[in-house]
C-alpha cells in the first residue's frame, strides 16, 4: 500500500513496483524480568495502525531478512481524558489519545534480539549504582554482628 499517485499503465510500459510501502514500525523495549517479560525469540514493534499481521510479516521478511515465525498484534486504547467526575459518568470524554498497534513478532528458535544500548550511562547514574553498592556492602557488615550470634536458645528452654 502506498499513497503515491499510480500513472496510468500504457501497453508495453514496465509493471509499476513499490518498493518501500508508507508503513511504519518502531521497535519497543520490553521488560527483561517480572511478569511482562518476553522470551528471548519475540520482539515487540509499535506499527502502524492500518498494518496487518501479513503486512508485518512481509515487511520484516522482505525488508529486513528476518526468520519470522509468528505474528501477534494487539490494539492499546489511547488514555481517554476527562473533565469532571460527571462527564466520566456520563461518558463525556474531554480528550482521547489515538489508539497504539503492538506487534509481537516470533523469530525462529535459534534467533535470539537484545534491545540495543543506545547511548552511554551518564555519569550520575554510574554514581548512583557505585552508592548503592556501598550500602549493600555496608548492610552486609552491620547484619554480621547480629545474624551469626550465638543466641544460647537452649538454656531458655530448659534443654
Amino acid at each position: 500500500m502506498t499513497s503515491r499517485l499510480a500513472r496510468l499503465w500504457q501497453p508495453g510500459n514496465p509493471q509499476r513496483r513499490v518498493f518501500l510501502p508508507d508503513f511504519w514500525m518502531a521497535v519497543v523495549e520490553s521488560p527483561s524480568v517480572g511478569r511482562n517479560r518476553l522470551p528471548r525469540n519475540c520482539v515487540k514493534f509499535e506499527v502502524d495502525p492500518r498494518m496487518s499481521r501479513h503486512d508485518i510479516r512481509e515487511y520484516l521478511t522482505k525488508i529486513y531478512d528476518l526468520p519470522v515465525r509468528d505474528v501477534r498484534t494487539e490494539v492499546q486504547m489511547g488514555d481517554i481524558t476527562w473533565n469532571s467526575k460527571l462527564d466520566h459518568q456520563y461518558k463525556k470524554a474531554m480528550w482521547k489519545d489515538e489508539d497504539k498497534k503492538i506487534a509481537y513478532v516470533f523469530m525462529s528458535k535459534g534467533f535470539e534480539f537484545s534491545y540495543p544500548q543506545m547511548f552511554e550511562a551518564l555519569e550520575e547514574d554510574l554514581e548512583l549504582v557505585k552508592a548503592m553498592k556501598q550500602q549493600e556492602e555496608l548492610k552486609d557488615k552491620l547484619n554480621e554482628r547480629y545474624a551469626n550470634r550465638n543466641r544460647r536458645v537452649g538454656q531458655f528452654l530448659g534443654a
